[in-house]
């Protein structure tokens, strides 16, 4: 840091010397001495050599003007010094005041007057500022772009649509002309987002750390990208009124995620979720590659492109940041009027990763007519006539987001459908916007599941820049003292060129800052879990070295594009000095014709692979025969026709090259024979261009029809695996059903049982005179009783109590049916404790059904005790039990619970549990109001393979009953088939045609 100077003044020493002898020797009483007022210089060098870079994006903010502002202690903006420019040497400033702290100010006045009097963002919103050097703590930055008074400008990138101008624009490479303000077009509008960023300590973590790493001038450089969350942040940040950390980022960008997005699309955003201004500026209308398309990354994109698309940006954001203060968002109106238009953008973006223009075509239709208010039937027309040409624009700009690295076209297709899963549900309710221990285990599974993949990307990358750093050694040594002539030069020359377009080919530099971001949001993020436990130390220290050794790929290609440059210089001299310009010229073209030739090739190559694997592909889905080698051959196409598609994108940037160089020869020969040369080799690279676009589009129609195989073979998969688990009805009904009849018949009985014995003495044993299979011992003074069944073998021990106008009991045996089954009614050791438990379940005490024994409990329709029990009415018995049940092979441990209610006429049976590996839950309810009983029936099957398998079945005795099978698919419900009950069991109609019969599949008979 640069040091202070306080001195005093000449002219304040003069003043007071003056003054001094002017008192001395004086005999006039009325002078008055008054002391000298000293003044105080202060001084300061100081470097702004602190970056701090970024994107302004709702779409791209142009021409948007930037404010930047400190915060203090109370969370107040206040002016801060900074520069366009890093300082290449310290600057002095001074300031002279009466005081030292005045001084002092005065300084940091006299830098904050040097402040840049504008500053706007770039076409693609981006702006870079610098600050000084010892500068720390929290930076407040400001776009703003206006609908009048500027040439600030905000793109569409919303695929629905940003409303209408006033007046049709001209019609350029970028506006059609109309009135419509359509994806990819440029408007006026009020917008202004804003960004809290920390700026750490130079001596502390600087886990935020990111951006230009390299320049010379530059000490250190942040990340703060300038979106619609970065500013419902900072509008949290500065309303809290209190100082801002890094810490105070980190817990308020988690809670505006949870709360926006929801705490599954917030694990999805682990690399950015400790300071979400690392990360997210990408407009979907020009995806530059200066950031990779992630999960992550897309989600945010999706919702910044679907407020765009919103009546008003400003009021839908003042509504946001109102329902994340008061915790109510996911109930607001705004909330479900979000959730319509993100889901409707996640389908058009599947659409245009997955599918032709056609298929995006008729996405962006239903996306229009599902907006919130309603369009007119005239409005939505007027949208179909322009949707093909939007189609067109969205899928350019798929196409460039490829060929400049974001993604590839095979990872889009697939983080395409995984964001749109997660956008189906934003917002919390509840405690899930709380984050707790599960939440921050599942965060650190997700963030170590990235670190693995971006240290995989750190391998490749350190093995690619070891391999260009050998190139350009072997070029370095081809100059210098190795030039002697002309022909020397020459071969200089065209390396030089080789490795220039090499480099630009690689883009290794771009890869290496993009791997560097996301490893300084790892850190951020594993700092946030670290708060929570030192547990996760681990995961921030895998960060840590991950962001050590990514700076360092960083700084070694800085130094590498930094030694291209001068080789560029040197070839120009050399150029000069051995007047080789024709020459080098023919060379570098003849050289670099010679490398698009070779990715013809490579190209070609790449499509007769892709043409393979898609036929093996498509005689596989034909087939049908084996669902998992299918996936495995489709799966295999995709890849390669994502692979074709990259090639292509190769061929064409070397054809950009060979034609530029064929140009640049073209320019400086001389003789006929040069000039026809050039020529030709113009011409064959215009040739090989055409042949290209070719060549993409096939790529492009490949890639779709692979991607739609995959989606079928997809299905046959999970339709084999629904088919599987339909095997399992038969198990679950009968199990059921045989559990159900046993716990229905027996509690029959006990109820019986119990009525006989209130007219009869305190206590005693004999024989049921209703069912005198069972024979009873009982106590009614502690209303306890046995039964046991002499023919079956079953017995049932019970004990009760009246509770207001409930007779509640605690009971558990062994129930031995007539077909062999067991079932054990479980309960617990000492009857007493049993009977309590089933009286707190029965109170509303305890509320889990699942964390009690076995209960039965009576409701009659007024108070009861033993001496008024005689003349109640039953009106519904209920039992929950814990059971344990039998039946040949098969085997059941859950729960198995009955309900009968006499005022409606209703029964219902539900059981949950496990029979060996399966997961599932029955329920059955028989309406019987009405002329005939309506019975339902619902079976699910729980675990990740049944997909959440679901059986329902609804109907009548006379009318038949009839249904349908549903699971998970592609994230939401899908129907597999339709069901229909035949003798004996149940008959299934799959999506795929196939018929089914399921036998000895029972539907429950409620009706005791």
């Amino acid at each position: 840091m640069a040091q202070r100077m306080t001195k005093i003044t000449p002219i304040a020493a003069s003043v007071a010397l003056t003054l001094g002898l002017a008192g001395c020797g004086s005999d006039n009483d009325r002078n008055t001495y008054v002391p000298p007022v000293e003044s105080v210089t202060s001084s300061d060098d100081a470097q702004f050599n602190v970056e701090i870079t970024g994107k302004a994006v709702k779409g791209a903010m142009k021409g948007a003007v930037v404010s930047v502002m400190t915060l203090d202690e109370t969370g107040q903006s206040v002016p801060v010094a900074f520069r366009l420019e890093a300082s290449a040497e310290a600057e002095t400033f001074t300031g002279e005041a009466t005081s030292q702290d005045a001084a002092d100010a005065a300084v940091e006045a006299s830098k904050i007057a040097g402040n840049p009097d504008a500053l706007v963002t770039g076409d693609n919103g981006s702006y870079s500022i610098y600050l000084e050097d010892d500068f720390t703590g929290p930076v407040y930055i400001t776009v703003a772009t206006a609908e009048e008074g500027d040439d600030s400008y905000l793109r569409c990138d919303a695929y629905v649509g940003c409303g209408t101008y006033d007046e049709a624009p001209e019609a350029d490479d970028v506006n059609d002309g109309d009135t419509n303000i359509e994806f990819g077009e440029w408007y006026k509008a009020d917008l202004e987002l804003s960004v809290v960023k920390y700026i750490a300590a130079a001596d502390a973590d600087s886990s935020d750390t990111s951006g230009a790493a390299g320049d010379a001038n530059v000490a250190r450089s942040f990340k703060a990208n300038v979106t619609f969350l970065t500013t419902l942040v900072a509008q949290a940040l500065l309303e809290a009124e209190a100082d801002v950390d890094a810490g105070a980022i980190a817990s308020t960008s988690l809670n505006t995620v949870i709360q926006v997005m929801g705490p599954d699309a917030a694990v999805l955003l682990s690399a950015l979720l400790g300071d979400v201004s690392n990360g997210g500026a990408v407009d979907l209308s020009d995806v530059d590659g200066e950031e990779a398309l992630s999960q992550g990354v897309l989600a945010i994109a999706q919702l910044s492109s679907s407020i765009q698309g919103l009546s008003s940006i400003s009021e839908v954001m003042t509504s946001i940041k109102e329902g994340i203060k008061a915790g109510t968002l996911s109930t607001t109106d705004v909330a479900a009027t979000l959730q319509t238009a993100v889901s409707s953008t996640a389908s058009v973006f599947v659409a245009i990763a997955t599918g032709d223009e056609a298929a995006i075509k008729t996405a962006l239709e239903a996306a229009y007519a599902a907006k919130v208010p309603a369009p007119s039937a005239a409005e939505i027309a007027a949208f179909a006539e322009n949707s093909a040409g939007i189609a067109t624009k969205a899928k350019e700009a798929k196409d460039n987001a490829v060929k400049n690295g974001a993604a590839s076209d095979a990872e889009l297709a697939e983080i395409a459908t995984a964001v749109q899963t997660v956008l189906e549900e934003l917002g919390c309710t509840g405690d899930e916007c709380v984050a707790g221990d599960d939440f921050y285990a599942d965060l650190a599974v997700a963030l170590n599941a990235q670190l693995d993949a971006s240290s995989t990307e750190l391998t490749e990358l350190q093995a690619s820049v070891d391999a260009a750093e050998e190139m350009l050694a072997d070029v370095q040594a081809l100059g210098g003292d190795a030039i002697t002539d002309a022909d020397s030069a020459i071969e200089f020359v065209a390396a030089v060129a080789a490795l220039e377009n090499e480099a630009e080919a690689a883009d290794l530099s771009n890869m290496a800052d993009i791997l560097y971001v996301k490893s300084q949001g790892y850190v951020s993020t594993a700092s946030l879990l670290v708060e929570q436990s030192s547990d996760y130390q681990g995961v921030l220290d895998t960060a840590t070295d991950l962001q050590d050794a990514a700076l360092v790929e960083v700084e070694n290609l800085s130094d590498y594009d930094a030694a291209i440059a001068q080789l560029v210089t040197d070839a120009q001299d050399a150029i000069t000095e051995y007047e080789i310009e024709v020459a080098a010229a023919k060379e570098v073209a003849m050289n670099t014709a010679d490398v698009a030739g070779e990715k013809k090739t490579a190209a070609n190559t790449a499509e007769a692979a892709s043409t393979s694997a898609l036929a093996a592909a498509q005689a596989a889905v034909d087939s049908g025969d084996d669902a998992q080698a299918t996936v495995a051959l489709v799966d295999a196409a995709v890849t390669a026709a994502s692979d074709f598609s990259a090639a292509v994108d190769a061929l064409e940037l070397a054809i950009e090259q060979a034609l530029e160089a064929a140009t640049e020869y073209e320019a400086v020969a001389v003789t006929e024979a040069d000039m026809a040369e050039a020529a030709d080799l113009v011409e064959s690279a215009e040739m090989m261009a055409e042949a290209a676009q070719t060549q993409a589009e096939l790529a492009n129609e490949q890639l779709v029809t692979a991607l739609s195989l995959q989606a079928e073979a997809d299905l046959a998969v999970a339709t084999a695996s629904v088919k599987e688990t339909s095997m399992s009805l038969s198990t679950m009904t009968v199990l059921t059903s045989t559990g159900g009849d046993a716990l229905y018949n027996t509690a029959e009985v006990l109820f019986d049982v119990f009525e006989e014995l209130a007219d009869m003495g305190n206590s005693g044993e004999g024989t049921s005179t209703t069912h005198p299979e069972w024979a009873y011992d009982y106590s009614l003074d502690n209303l306890t009783l046995m039964l046991t069944n002499s023919a079956t073998g079953s017995e049932i021990t019970a004990s009760a109590a009246y509770q207001d106008d409930q007779l509640v009991v605690a009971w558990g045996g062994m129930l031995n049916t007539q077909s062999d089954a067991t079932v054990e009614l479980v309960t617990g050791d000492v009857a007493a404790d049993a009977l309590e438990e089933c009286q707190a379940f029965a109170d509303g005490t305890i509320t889990d059904s699942t964390q009690i024994d076995s209960c039965l409990v009576f409701t009659f329709d007024g108070a009861v005790n033993a001496d008024t029990v005689d003349d109640a009415e039953l009106t519904m018995a209920q039992a929950w039990n814990r059971v344990e049940i039998m039946d040949g092979d098969s085997g059941f441990m859950g729960n198995l619970n009955l309900s009968g209610m006499d005022e409606t006429d209703s029964a219902m049976l539900e059981a949950m549990g496990m029979s060996g590996d399966l997961d599932f839950s029955v329920m059955s309810e028989v309406d019987s109001s009405g002329d005939e009983d309506m019975t339902m029936l619902e079976i699910k099957v729980n675990g990740d393979a049944a997909m959440g398998y679901t059986l329902s079945m609804s109907g009548t005795e006379s009318a038949g009953y009839t249904g349908d099978v549903k699971a998970m698919y592609d994230g939401m419900m899908m129907t597999f088939g339709t069901a229909t009950k035949v003798t004996n069991g149940v008959s299934i109609t799959y999506i795929d045609d196939e018929v089914i019969e399921y036998t000895d599949v029972t539907l429950i008979d409620s009706s005791n």
